[in-house]
């Protein structure tokens, strides 16, 4: 039973035919062209992302989508750990930041700005300093570009971002 599985995790890595897997678990001779899913090796077909390459992004928004607010937005990154700025500095973690209709800083070096208050209609700069990966945003209606940006924990990017996203915010049935 061990020989099937290890066999099994071999060919899921394209180390070894799919044939051997198939022979090993029916007992009886297979053609290698009879058990062929894909000629192009499993390990060509999936690539994890390599070393050093980082990337935020949205999980559950795309660009174009059409959404009521308030809304509910999730993201994630990849290649770098997530920690809320209370923990301080630890190497290779961060936390993230939306901005909502800007463009990057110019001043990638410089801390990420913070909007005032209990802002509404000017909301740029979303912080989720706690760790967060996902929370509420409550738009204006009409089009909104979203973008995330990671960052330490004293709120200096990293170059990490995600491309930018349009959304389009449509007006509720009640007035605000």
């Amino acid at each position: 039973m061990k020989t099937k599985f290890w066999l099994a995790c071999l060919a899921a890595q394209g180390l070894c035919g799919a044939a051997a897997v198939a022979q090993s678990v029916s007992g009886t001779d297979v053609s290698p062209m009879d058990s062929v899913i894909s000629s192009t090796p499993a390990t060509e077909r999936t690539r994890p992302f390599g070393v050093g390459e980082k990337i935020a992004y949205f999980v559950n928004i795309r660009d174009g989508d059409k959404v009521k607010s308030p809304f509910r937005v999730a993201f994630a990154v990849s290649g770098i750990g997530v920690a809320p700025v209370r923990a301080g500095d630890i190497p290779n973690t961060g936390h993230h930041h939306i901005l909502i209709d800007l463009p990057l800083p110019a001043d990638l070096k410089a801390p990420i700005k913070f909007d005032a208050p209990n802002e509404y209609e000017h909301q740029h700069y979303k912080h989720f300093g706690g760790g967060e990966t996902e929370t509420v945003l409550d738009l204006p209606p009409g089009r909104h570009t979203l973008r995330l940006l990671f960052a330490n924990y004293q709120h200096v990017p990293y170059y990490i971002t995600s491309k930018p996203i349009t959304i389009e915010v449509l007006p509720s049935a009640t007035p605000r």
